[in-house]
Order: structure tokens, then sequence, then C-alpha cells
């Protein structure tokens, strides 16, 4: 769809809204000329809008107000520690959706056809070193949200710390990247974006395999995973051939938990040599982000940027 008042544009994918903004004078386009093609905002759906906001502005959280239209959704929202927008959004019974008042949505003859994601996972950002303790009590203090444990990623140039933090439902997850070290992947990203930025966004699938080998076919680039990962899956797991082929065949990235649970997932090629996308399937509760794989996604990430 299209905003009623802006150069703005919605694409919606399952339970995935992504909103592209290109409009002239406004914070998206001061955002874009200081970090490049980034995420300058995040919205988050909640019970209360006005009690959200109002717990964020208390800890001390700066409120943002940028120009609305005539009968648009005024949205509250504070700014997060790299200066981009938390937008607080609620729903009210019987009452037009955000979108349904913001936009004016396209008009789709015949029946709409279910795409194979059914949301959002989780976001990843890259930090400044000295940024994470900052961006983790940002979550827990405006939103309440839990933080996960830290994990050490070898970079094919460093070390990477990673760090979650997630909705008490679980429903929303944010991972958190930084490293001290200067030609890390995450080092890289912050000299382009001049600061914070978009690692990538994750979207969740039902059927990983079907779901990349359509999108491969609609000429999504998918980041080549080399043959020697499944040589040692194989013996890591004792993964039956055929599987192994069928991973392999796809790029796909493969993890298992101590309770059985199974993590398949493939990233893009980078977008504008910032950001990826992910695709991820879980099965059996897995409850990771598949860190196990990071260092060869890595890797193979390091290889493509020579």
């Amino acid at each position: 769809g299209r905003h009623r008042s802006k150069d703005v544009t919605l694409f919606q994918h399952g339970a995935a809204s992504i909103v592209l903004n290109a409009e002239r004078d406004s914070f998206a386009d001061a955002f874009f000329q200081q970090h490049g093609l980034s995420l300058c905002a995040s919205a988050f759906r909640v019970d209360d809008a006005k009690v959200a906001f109002e717990r964020a502005a208390g800890f001390g959280y700066a409120p943002f107000s940028g120009r609305v239209g005539p009968n648009e959704r005024v949205l509250p929202s504070v700014q997060a520690p790299d200066g981009s927008l938390e937008y607080f959004v609620d729903e009210a019974p019987n009452a037009p959706t955000l979108y349904e008042s913001d936009f004016v949505l396209t008009d789709i003859d015949g029946p709409v056809e279910v795409g194979p994601l059914t949301g959002i996972d989780h976001v990843c950002l890259a930090l400044p070193a000295d940024a994470l303790d900052t961006w983790i009590l940002f979550f827990k203090t405006a939103f309440g949200f839990e933080a996960e444990r830290s994990w050490l990623v070898p970079d094919p140039y460093g070390l990477m710390r990673s760090r979650a933090v997630r909705s008490a439902d679980g429903s929303v997850r944010i991972a958190l990247n930084a490293s001290v070290d200067r030609h890390t992947a995450v080092a890289e990203s912050l000299d382009r974006y001049h600061g914070t930025g978009l690692n990538h966004v994750a979207f969740r699938t039902d059927d990983i395999v079907k779901t990349v080998a359509a999108f491969a076919a609609d000429g999504v680039p998918f980041l080549r995973i080399p043959a020697n990962y499944y040589d040692d899956l194989a013996a890591r797991y004792a993964l039956p051939d055929a599987l192994i082929d069928t991973l392999s065949a796809h790029h796909l990235l493969y993890d298992r938990d101590e309770r059985g649970g199974e993590f398949l997932h493939a990233y893009t090629e980078l977008v504008d040599n910032r950001f990826s996308l992910e695709i991820v399937e879980r099965r059996g509760g897995y409850d990771g982000y598949g860190a196990a794989n990071a260092a060869v996604r890595l890797a193979a990430q390091a290889q493509r940027r020579k």
C-alpha cells in the first residue's frame, strides 16, 4: 500500500510488515543522509501504546513527534540510543488498523496467495563495543525485555560478542552484536553506517526448503556455504545422507539443541554490502539463533566482501 500523505510504501507478507520511507525533509530522510540505507525505525505492537510510551519516557528516553496528516494515527515513539525511533502501536476493537488508517491498501483481484513466510523471527543490530550494555539497558527498562546469555562468536578477523533480548512472551527478539576488533564484520558495518546499523532481519517459515527454493527461482541470491561445512555437519550429528544433500543443495545451515530441537536457516547475499535477510525454520521447540553456525556464515560473507 501507499501512505496517504507521505512518500512511504508498505509491504506485507504473512505477519511481517516492512515500511520503506522515502519522504523528503523527514526524520527518515535525515537518518538516511547520516547513515545511508538502514533501519531508521521499528514499531512494536503493545496492549496500550500510551502506557508503554509513558513507561519508556519515564526512564528518560527522548520522545519524538513527526508530521501527522489528516485522519492519520498519532504514534507515540521514543529515540533509541543510536537516535533511531521505536514506535508503540495498539489496536482498538472495531476500529481501523494502523495500515487501514494511514495507507491506501492495494486492491487485489481474486484470492490472495498466501506466501511462505509467516512473520519476523528476529532482528539483529551491529553496535559499537561500548554501546552493548547501553542497548541492553534500553530494552530492559523501556520495554521490559529480558536479556539472554552472552555469546562469543569467532569472526575471521577477531571476536564478536552477541547477546539477545526478548519480550516476556518471546514474540519479539532482538540480537545485538558488538566487536572491539577493527576488521570484523561488525566493525566494517559500523564504518559503512557511521554508527549502529542493521545486521540482518530473520523471517520465519514452516518449510524452509520449499521457501528458499522458490525465492532462489525468483532470483534471490543466497549466501553460498562451503561444501566442507556439510562434511563436518554429517559427522557431528550423524544426519541422513538425504538430509545432508538437501541442506547442501539449498545452502542451508543446521543446528540442533540438547533436546532435539532443530534450526534450519539460510542467508541472502548482503544488500548494498550492509545487511542480509535470513530465512529460518524452527522445529521441536528450538529456541536459539544458530550460534554454532555464526563462524561459518561470517567466513562466507568475508569471502564475498573481498
